[in-house]
Order: C-alpha cells, then sequence, then structure tokens
C-alpha cells in the first residue's frame, strides 16, 4: 500500500541568506567585545563550596598598580553575584578571562536598588575595554512633524531594532555564548522602572552580562525573570559606576509616580492624545501616582504627559531619569499636558530620597 506524505518544502533561497547574514552580523559584532566578557564564580569565604556564577563586563583598566606591576582592572556586573548573602564579604571571587586565564577578583562597589556591582582585578596585562554607548529610547508619534535629532554620542533604540547578549560561561574552554533579539516595546514585571526589554533568548549565565548594539557597543547590562530578558541600560549603570567610584554611594531620586514612553501607550490612549495635542511628538505618559508622594501633592495625574523638566525638553523616559538622577532634596518644573486642559500645566515637584526598605526587589 501506498501512503502519500505532505512534505513541507524547504525555505526560499532569500530566507536562508537572510538567516547567514543574521548570524553574520552577530557574530562580528559579539567578536567587537567579546574580550572584555568574562564569567565570574562567587564561591563562599568559609566553605568554599560554589554560589552563583554570572557574567560580567570589563569597563576599565589602570596603569600598573602597586608594586607587584600588574593592572588593576574593573569589572561591571549584576549583585546578583552575591545574592544568596546581599555581603559582598561573605564570598571570594573567580574572573575567567576569554584566553584561559584566571584571577581573583573582589567586589569593590554596589548597589542594590539597581542590582549591579563593580568587580576589580589584577591581570597580567592590560585587557581589552569594552567600548560603551548610552541609549535615546525616543521614537516619534509624528516623524515628518519632529525635528529633533539624537545626541551625537547616543545611539537611537527603537522597539524592533537588532540587539545582542553575551555572556561567558566556566568551562575548559570559558566559552562565549550569544544571543540576538529585538528591542521589545513591553515593560519588564520587575520593580525597576529603568529596565528595558529584549526578546534575546538567555539563561541566568547571561545575568550580568552586556547587551550589544551591531556595532558591538555595550548599551545595557542583562537580567533575566521568568523567560524575559531585561536589561538595564548603560546610561543607568555608568552613572551608578561614575557615583560609586567617586562617592561610594548612588543617588535614589523618588517622585511617587510610574510612566512610560508616550509611544509605549496602548492606541487608544495615543489615539486621544494625538487628537488632543497635536503638536505633541514625544515625552512620557505618568500610568500610576502613590497616594501622599511628591507626584501626589504636586497634583500629577494619570494619562498626563510630561513633555519638560525644568525647561528642558523630556523626550523619552531615560532621559528624563537622568535629568532628576542629581535631584535629591531639590525642587522641579514639569511642564505637563492634560485633557481638558488648554496648554501646558506647569506644576513644582521635590525628589524626595528613596529609603532602602523602598529599594526594588530583585529575585536572583
Amino acid at each position: 500500500m501506498n501512503f502519500s506524505v505532505d512534505r513541507i518544502p524547504p525555505p526560499p533561497p532569500f530566507l536562508k541568506r537572510q538567516d547567514d547574514e543574521l548570524k553574520l552580523n552577530t557574530n562580528l559584532a559579539a567578536l567587537k567585545v567579546s574580550l572584555s566578557v568574562v564569567c565570574l564564580v562567587a564561591y563562599h569565604r568559609g566553605s568554599g563550596e560554589k554560589c552563583f556564577a554570572c557574567t560580567g563586563t570589563i569597563v576599565e583598566c589602570e596603569g600598573a598598580a602597586g608594586d607587584d606591576g600588574k593592572f588593576e582592572a574593573t569589572i561591571l556586573t549584576s549583585a546578583s553575584l552575591f545574592h544568596s548573602y546581599r555581603d559582598p564579604s561573605q564570598i571570594t571571587v573567580e574572573v575567567h578571562l576569554s584566553d584561559g586565564s584566571s584571577y581573583e577578583g573582589e567586589v569593590s562597589a554596589f548597589d542594590l536598588h539597581y542590582n549591579i556591582a563593580t568587580v576589580k582585578f589584577k591581570p597580567d596585562k592590560p585587557p581589552q575595554k569594552a567600548c560603551l554607548k548610552w541609549i535615546d529610547d525616543s521614537m516619534s508619534l509624528q516623524p515628518d512633524n519632529d525635528h529633533t535629532m539624537v545626541e551625537a554620542n547616543f545611539f537611537n533604540l527603537c522597539p524592533g531594532d537588532k540587539v545582542i547578549a553575551l555572556a561567558r560561561v566556566q568551562d575548559h574552554h570559558h566559552q562565549l555564548l550569544v544571543s540576538s533579539g529585538d528591542f521589545s516595546i513591553y515593560c519588564c514585571e520587575l520593580d525597576c522602572q529603568e529596565l528595558l526589554m529584549t526578546t534575546c533568548e538567555i539563561t541566568t549565565h547571561f545575568i550580568g552580562g552586556p547587551l550589544i548594539n551591531w556595532d558591538g557597543e555595550v548599551i545595557g547590562i542583562n537580567f533575566f525573570w521568568k523567560g524575559q530578558t531585561p536589561f538595564l541600560p548603560i546610561n543607568i549603570a555608568f552613572r551608578c559606576l561614575d557615583h560609586l567610584n567617586k562617592k561610594r554611594s548612588v543617588p535614589h531620586p523618588w517622585l511617587g509616580m510610574e510612566f512610560i514612553n508616550l509611544y509605549a501607550a496602548d492606541v487608544v490612549t495615543l489615539e486621544e492624545i494625538v487628537q488632543l495635542f497635536p503638536l505633541v511628538c514625544k515625552g512620557v505618559i505618568v500610568e500610576e501616582v502613590t497616594e501622599e508622594s511628591s507626584a501626589d501633592r504636586a497634583e500629577i495625574q494619570p494619562n498626563d504627559v510630561i513633555i519638560k523638566c525644568d525647561r528642558e525638553v523630556v523626550s523619552c523616559s531615560l532621559k528624563f531619569f537622568g535629568m532628576i538622577w542629581d535631584k535629591v532634596g531639590k525642587s522641579m518644573e514639569l511642564e505637563v499636558m492634560r485633557a481638558g486642559v488648554c496648554g501646558p500645566l506647569k506644576l513644582a515637584i521635590l525628589a524626595d530620597d528613596l529609603l532602602p526598605d523602598s529599594y526594588n526587589s530583585w529575585p536572583i
């Protein structure tokens, strides 16, 4: 008896060419930064038991340190490295480089609110430092009417843009892991409001590792949560690193409201905004206001569109975070557009200092 079997035809040649080109471009971008990507392994200082392994990125290297003639390099990673103890003095750290060499590292600074840490180690020769690139996540609702320019030292990241997550694992090859995906419009379920999302498929090995663009520039630090791939923009991470180096602490301004990029609002809200404010192309939209917070006292309301802060245009959420970064204890003037009100409202708001018991919660 003869059976007829329906065979799935092979993909058209042009699709295979597209896949091959994507893989090639991904690999070429990864190679530009791969020597800066390290594996970090934490062990309990007393028992020697392995606690956690993740990835980090070499971001700084100073000249020969001390009498030993070695260099001192700084790795940017996640504080998940010592998550089991929440105290880096309880662990020792092994740093595994791409060439197979290993060094003893030490957690030099950390911030539990943003879940980042720095690890210092002394290599025999200066390692390659990664190139960091701040991102601008603005996107106009009306591109034809928008004449603002992205600053030259920023990388404009829009939903759908290709990004690449990197990791290095602790095996005898110290293998580099690569996962490509897209920048996503969706919000992350974790507490940290500054996190953005990608569709890169990763494992816990990628935690603390770099997210890069196709030029091999580091644009974020990867985290992991229930199959999601959130990342902390390098804008925030670098500011944390700078404050940790200079002041040993990081400011945590709190306004008491949650907001997202204007373009990320649902289509019903967007249509209403376009009809009410046809000249508003960019900004952030308020989703929620905490009772008795600074935002509540300033009479900010859900669905308000923030377009300026201290007379400077708010083009995206990341820019707004940057504007309020050093404003703890200081008053700011926000300009908001509100349904039923002709023209912008000017509201004064005070940035509170977030207390440690209100820091972001990180599951891993």
